[in-house]
């Protein structure tokens, strides 16, 4: 026999027995008459506890409304995200750059000298170790002078509706 107090099992009692029993009770309906009765439930033999209310008087479960458990549009997470019909076909058709050589030439002029004069340097420093001094101090000035030019024309204020999205 199991013990329906749920104690350690005694050494003559089976662990076979007391599983099969455990997993009997919980697959049983409460509601089912036929079922096993769980320790501590009234039955004929057993009433009940004094006071408690007795089954009959214990109103039935009502249906649960099943909009109880949608979530409200302000708590949705991501899997409720749903994807808004699409009218293209997704494909991205980027804008035809400009050329090279178009735009302001004397920007076009410090990008070449910023990146030309420590090209040279590093040339001459391999190639001509023995280059005059002017040479060297003119290449580093026009690198200098180059990369000012271009730190002074960045912008300075953010414009309005650009999300900088675009290079």
């Amino acid at each position: 026999m199991t013990n329906p107090f749920h104690e350690p099992a005694e050494s003559g009692d089976s662990d076979d027995s007391v599983w099969e029993d455990l997993v009997r009770r919980l697959e049983a309906d409460p509601t089912d008459p036929r079922s096993p009765a769980t320790p501590g439930s009234p039955t004929p033999e057993n009433p009940g506890t004094p006071g408690a209310p007795d089954a009959s008087s214990v109103p039935a479960p009502r249906p649960v409304d099943p909009q109880l458990f949608r979530m409200h549009p302000a708590l949705t997470g991501p899997r409720d995200y749903e994807a808004p019909e699409d009218t293209d076909d997704g494909e991205f058709i980027p804008e035809v750059p400009p050329a090279l050589g178009s735009g302001n030439p004397l920007l076009n002029l410090a990008w070449v000298c910023a990146a030309g004069a420590p090209i040279a340097l590093v040339l001459l420093t391999i190639f001509w170790r023995r280059a005059p001094a002017p040479l060297w101090v003119g290449l580093v000035a026009i690198a200098v002078a180059a990369a000012i030019f271009l730190f002074a024309r960045l912008p300075r204020h953010r414009h309005d509706g650009d999300d900088g999205a675009r290079v």
